[in-house]
């Protein structure tokens, strides 16, 4: 697979998910929904419920203590994407387009992007504390 449209698959994915539990859900779903339609029609209707539980798993896992299913919800959207640019080269404009739009409407003014890579190294009694975004620190 050309590596632009695999690029382009993972930020696609990530960017999905950072949108799930966002007040501009309904637009970002779908606008999914639509890339489905025009190139895969057979698969709209289960990608608008894989869709829909995808944003009830990030939800749930907001109100509790449990697990962030973030990084396994990206793989499988990313998986998702991939797969539709993979069988649809040409959806490559669409979703882009879509990205584009749904970086333009952070809620919060901050970019979204799939680029982050954090590395770090602790030794002894030394701490890290990296994030991608906001952070929240309470030491007892």
């Amino acid at each position: 697979m050309d590596p632009y449209l695999l690029t382009l698959a993972g930020t696609a994915g990530t960017s999905l998910v950072a949108l799930l539990v966002g007040e501009g859900w309904q637009q970002t779903r779908d606008g999914v929904v639509t890339v489905w339609r025009r190139f895969r029609p057979q698969a709209a209707e289960e990608v608008e419920r894989e869709l829909e539980a995808s944003r009830t798993a990030a939800l749930d896992a907001a109100d509790t203590d449990g697990s962030d299913p973030a990084g396994r919800l990206e793989g499988q959207w990313v998986g998702r994407f991939a797969a539709l640019l993979g069988e649809h080269p040409e959806a490559a404009d669409e979703l882009r387009d879509l990205v584009e739009g749904w970086q333009r409407q952070a809620s919060d003014g901050q970019r979204i992007d799939g680029g982050v890579r954090l590395e770090a190294r602790a030794q002894d009694n030394a701490r890290v504390y990296q994030a991608a975004r906001d952070q929240h620190i309470t030491e007892r």
